[in-house]
């Protein structure tokens, strides 16, 4: 069997991570608000997906995510249930066990975030050529693309 999800969105709101039980372990329950395919000259629609993480990831999503910014989420797909008022009531959520980041490195000093080291332009790429040039790096390849005609008989493989 497989159950597997992968999402993408933005958080609803800040996450709080919590620690539970005797063993103090670490857990996060937050909302990814998953924006639905746009169809024709209709409204965008959201769905609103309830996440939890736990132990190290949680601690993770804690630490680096805030309100609004985008994230991925690898999980699976759950099922809960619980009783209120005598009347049994069910839903889903995605139980995390990977996330990462999912928008453009935040900006500081109108200047993207990066490699101390290397110069950034304001679009966030490196200045220089990252494969020969000024950079310092030899052109691994310079006769590539010489000679060749865009005969796929020509190629070596």
């Amino acid at each position: 069997m497989l159950n597997q999800v992968i999402l993408m969105g933005r958080l609803t709101k800040d996450p709080e991570v919590r620690t539970v039980g005797e063993k103090q372990i670490s857990v996060v329950r937050f909302t990814l608000a998953v924006n639905r395919p746009k169809y024709g000259d209709t409204q965008p629609k959201a769905d609103f997906i309830p996440v939890t993480a736990w132990r190290s990831t949680a601690e993770f999503v804690g630490r680096n995510f805030r309100k609004g910014e985008q994230m991925y989420v690898v999980g699976r797909l759950q099922t809960t249930e619980w009783e209120k008022d005598g009347v049994k009531h069910y839903g889903f959520e995605v139980s995390a066990n990977e996330v990462g980041f999912a928008d453009a490195p935040k900006k500081q000093d109108g200047q993207a975030k990066g490699n101390a080291n290397t110069p950034n332009t304001n679009d966030g790429f490196p200045g220089n050529d990252i494969f020969g040039g000024d950079s310092g790096f030899p052109d691994d390849f310079p006769s590539f693309g010489d000679g060749f005609d865009g005969n796929e008989d020509d190629l070596p493989f």
